[in-house]
Order: C-alpha cells, then structure tokens, then sequence
C-alpha cells in the first residue's frame, strides 16, 4: 500500500473520504465516520440508515440492521454502521452550515448597509445640487425624485447595522426636506385652483383639495385652512372612527343599540332612523351617511365618546380632525349639546378619502357602501352628471348650514380616479359649489392626469 512520507496514513483513507464527499453518499460518509469513532459512541440508527440505503439501492431493512453484537465479541466494523448514531455524526455537519449561513448573512447586511448609506448621502447631495442649476419646476421633480429615493434607501438599512442611528438621523433630517420640497411642488402645480374658486367670487372663502387615487400627487387651494364649519361633513371621520373602534375589537357592526330620545333634532325628510328604537350600528352609521341623519350621528357621538371619538381619530392620522358637539338640526337641540368645535380641514377630508377609496384599511368598504347611497345628489352628482361618458360620479358625503355649504366626493375622469373636497364659507350658493367641482374635473379632463401634468397652466401662470 502506497504512503506519503509525511503520514503514517494510509492515502486511500483521504482520497476515499474526498470521492464521498463530492458524491454525497450518505452510506459512505457514515461507514467512514463509524471507522473513525469510538465504539462506545455509537447508538442504533435504524431510520437513518434504511433510509439512505433505500435511496442508494433499494437493500432491505433486514439486510441493514442486526440486534447488535454478537455473543463473539465486539461488532465488526460493518456492523458499526447498523448502531451509528446521526446526533454524532450528521448533527455537527448541519450546525457548522448554519453557522457559517448565519455569520455570511450577518457580513452581507453590514456590507449592504455601509453601501446604502454612502449612496443615500451621494443622492443627497445630488439633490441639493440641483440648487444651483435654477428654480423651474422641471428641477424641482428631479430634487424630489431622489429626495425619495434618499428616504428610501435610509429606510431599508437594518436595525442591526453600524450605520442604523446615524441613518435614522438622517432619515429624520431629509424626510422633512423631502416633505417641503414635494409642499412646494404641489403649491406650484396647484396654481389652477386659483382662477376656479376666483370665478365667481372671493376666493378666500374656498377650499379646495383634490388627490389622484393610486398616487401621491395631490393639488390644494386653502386647503389646510379649516372652514368656517364642518357641518355635515362631519359624519364623515365619524364613521372613521367608528371604523377604527370595530376593526380593533372595541365595537361590532352587528351590535344593537338603543337610539336615546335625547338625542332627538330635526333630520332631512325620508330619514329613517327614530329615537326610542333599536337599530344595529351598521344601520346607525350607514344611514348617518347616506341620509346625512344628525339623530344617528348624535347617538353614535354618545356611544363612542368625545374622547375616544378623537383617540381614533388621531391614531389613523387625522391630526387637524376633531368632534367636540352634536348636530342640530332646524331648531332642537339635543342633550348634551357637547362644548367643543368639530373640526376638520379639505385635505384631511380628501385623504378620509383617498384612504376609503383604495381599500387601505379594513372596513373601508362598509363605509364606501354608504358613500354610493349618498341620497344627496344636489352638490357633486349634479355638477358631474352632465358631463357623462368622460366624467363619473362614483360617491360624495355634502354638508351645509348657516356658515358653510360643501362637498368631499370621489369621481373617475378617463381611467384614473380622483377624491376632491370643496367648501365655500358663509354661503349657500349650491351654483357656485357646483360650478368649482365641474372646473376641477374639467381641467383634468383637458390636461390630464395630475401624475403626468409637469407644469402649471399658461392662465395660471400669468396670474
């Protein structure tokens, strides 16, 4: 037999374990492992054995495991293999893989992370350098399309990283230029609006707000300006929040409740809800929505709470939003009247929504169903309804008092669909309302999608 002078091996023994290993004969490596072993290391190891046989060539389990030693004297070394056991032999082998997995990750992440944050930082200061190129609105796209990607990419690097706190520090910082960048962009963009609420009267009387579904583009006029009221429009992150109180267990849709005679005031005619009777509070607040019924509305302001009413409201992201009374109808006032202002803006409204729209978050569709019942069709509807194929009505929530007429709706222009919300203060020009709402859809209409509208238009400009 051949032998290296530098082993008092014998070389089959090395070359043998190599061609075992490169071919993966499990049978193999264990009979060569059973030689190397101690043999009071070894166990019974039925399963792994027949089932390595099987797979290599069909030998039967008879012919593979025996009862152990013989009365002769210790078990020859083939019969080491039938009382091998795999915690000895194959267990290690798994653990070191993982291991060394584990550790390649490990490396891998701290790699990709270093490599994130030195590109956000270039992207960074790619995007301030667009500064000095100009001021047109073209520049001002590219400064916010790698503003996002900066955010982006700070985002993806792992809390277990080096580089996480400088980059959650970073994250913060740029995140707001990023926020100010797109405010002034759709600032710019929104021009248009301008001219639509000047049309046919003062203009600082109007809000406007208008969002393209699926997008981020947004375009707004006063529209983080709260209306001199809310009035019906109110009922509308009402069912927001009572959503909110259902999808996290606090409520059930399916839930009896007893409409208190305190909470009587007039409602429109053809309202169905009556107090001193039991309805579910699906029923309660779909026909708060769809007949805008202040009797519903004033029970469920009681049902949930002041308190909680707000708690929702803020923990969807409605931070301007609040409900502080009840509503009144001609001339009755219910018990507890409440002492706080309800109040909401036109964005905050037209995010409700947008969210309602796209289905972000369970329940929406409870709520939209309700918003298509709408049996108010003076405002939206019948600004919209003419001008059929092009233009599509598809929801809408009004209100109107003493102080504010107003509308936030959904509607579909060519294949892109669209939530608006206009108010007019101190005014009860149902014409005018109807008028700003058919602009906005027109303008769309003619100059497309706000997704692909990459200037402000000509009259607008001028002004």
């Amino acid at each position: 037999m051949i032998r290296f002078r530098s082993t008092s091996k014998p070389i089959w023994r090395k070359t043998w374990l190599r061609l075992l290993l490169l071919s993966g004969s499990t049978i193999g490596l264990v009979i060569f492992a059973t030689l190397r072993l101690p043999s009071e290391w070894v166990t019974t190891v039925k399963g792994l054995a027949t089932s390595a046989a099987a797979a290599v060539g069909g030998i039967k389990e008879s012919e593979v495991f025996s009862q152990g030693p013989t009365k002769e004297g210790p078990a020859k070394p083939e019969e080491q293999l039938r009382q091998l056991s795999p915690d000895g032999v194959i267990e290690p082998y798994i653990g070191l893989t993982q291991t060394s997995y584990d550790l390649t990750q490990s490396l891998l992440q701290k790699e990709q992370a270093a490599m994130n944050y030195h590109t956000a930082i270039n992207l960074a200061q790619q995007a301030l350098s667009l500064r000095s190129q100009g001021n047109s609105l073209e520049l001002r796209q590219q400064e916010k399309d790698l503003w996002q990607d900066v955010v982006r990419t700070l985002g993806a690097i792992h809390y277990d990283s080096p580089e996480y706190p400088q980059a959650q520090a970073k994250l913060e910082e740029y995140g707001a230029i990023a926020m100010v960048v797109n405010s002034r962009i759709n600032q710019e963009k929104s021009t248009f609006l301008m001219p639509i609420a000047a049309k046919q009267a003062n203009p600082n009387d109007v809000r406007i707000s208008l969002c393209q579904l699926g997008t981020d583009e947004c375009r707004s006029f006063n529209g983080n300006v709260p209306p001199a009221s809310v009035a019906s429009l109110v009922k509308l992150p009402l069912a927001i929040a009572l959503m909110h109180q259902v999808t996290s267990g606090k409520a059930s849709l399916d839930e009896q409740i007893y409409i208190d005679p305190s909470n009587f005031t007039e409602n429109a005619q053809g309202s169905k809800i009556f107090v001193d009777k039991t309805y579910t509070l699906r029923e309660v607040m779909v026909r708060m929505i769809t007949e805008s019924n202040n009797i519903a509305t004033n029970q469920l302001i009681d049902y949930m709470g002041y308190d909680a009413i707000n708690a929702a409201l803020k923990a969807e992201g409605f931070t301007t939003t609040s409900v502080g009374h009840k509503l009144v109808g001609s001339s009755t006032y219910p018990q507890n009247m409440g002492t706080g202002r309800n109040v909401s803006t036109a964005d905050e409204l037209t995010q409700m929504m947008m969210r309602i729209y796209s289905f972000t978050k369970a329940g929406d569709e409870e709520i939209l169903d309700a918003l298509v019942g709408q049996y108010d069709l003076d405002f939206g509807y019948q600004a919209l309804v003419k001008e059929k194929p092009d233009i599509f009505w598809i929801g809408e929530k009004t209100g109107q008092n003493s102080s504010v007429i107003g509308s936030t709706l959904a509607f579909k222009v060519g294949e892109e669909r669209y939530a608006m919300t206009v108010t007019i203060d101190q005014s009860g020009d149902q014409g005018r309302l109807r008028q700003i709402i058919r602009d906005v859809a027109l303008h769309i209409l003619e100059h497309g999608p706000l997704d692909q509208q990459t200037s402000a238009p000509k009259v607008a400009q001028s002004l």
